[in-house]
């Protein structure tokens, strides 16, 4: 069988669009976690995406101290936004150092507030090519945990804590966990 040269010619967009299909990445698992709808955070800087199974407390006047705050539907977790105010002096030391004495700063003040123990020390990292700084405690709450992400969007530094108690069950922490860490990873600002 001889294949003619025009032939070929007339395939090659089906064979290139083959070809893209085939190297495009799969889609993001978390992606079905999530609402397809933005929101908009109190303070207007922020769009976020509400994890499925979650409640959209932000305009409840309880949540006024934060920037974006959702509820677990079992109430069993939440998922507070907060806006960290720093002057002009230590926006240039985290420009120039890094997120990790802000959360040092931050968890210094969480200590003062009834005990707790720190179960990871401050990590900075990069999440979609934006330094974030993550750590983890337990309050003086029994069951408790908290786990902190600071953000910073190069003109603002947000907490994204979650509160995560004793009503989660250990077989399913690392996927709560993995909420927080993908809700930051939708953030736009």
């Amino acid at each position: 069988m001889r294949c003619c040269p025009g032939a070929l010619l007339r395939s090659w967009p089906i064979i290139f669009s083959l070809l893209i299909t085939g190297c495009a990445s799969a889609p993001r698992i978390s992606e079905s976690r999530f609402s397809q709808e933005y929101f908009t955070s109190r303070n207007g800087q922020l769009q976020y995406r509400l994890p499925v199974g979650w409640l959209n407390l932000t305009g409840d006047s309880s949540s006024s101290n934060n920037t974006i705050w959702l509820v677990r539907s079992d109430f069993a977790a939440t998922l507070a936004v907060r806006e960290v105010v720093i002057d002009v002096g230590t926006r240039t030391e985290v420009k120039n150092a890094g997120l990790r004495r802000i959360a040092e700063l931050t968890l210094a003040l969480a200590s003062g507030e009834g005990g707790m123990r720190v179960v990871m020390p401050p990590a900075s990292s990069s999440l979609r090519g934006t330094e974030i700084c993550t750590y983890e405690y337990i309050t003086g709450h029994p069951g408790d945990k908290i786990r902190v992400i600071l953000l910073d969007t190069h003109t603002r530094v947000y907490e994204i804590s979650m509160l995560l108690t004793k009503k989660v069950p250990d077989r399913s922490m690392d996927d709560v966990i993995a909420i927080q860490r993908s809700f930051v990873e939708n953030l736009t600002w």
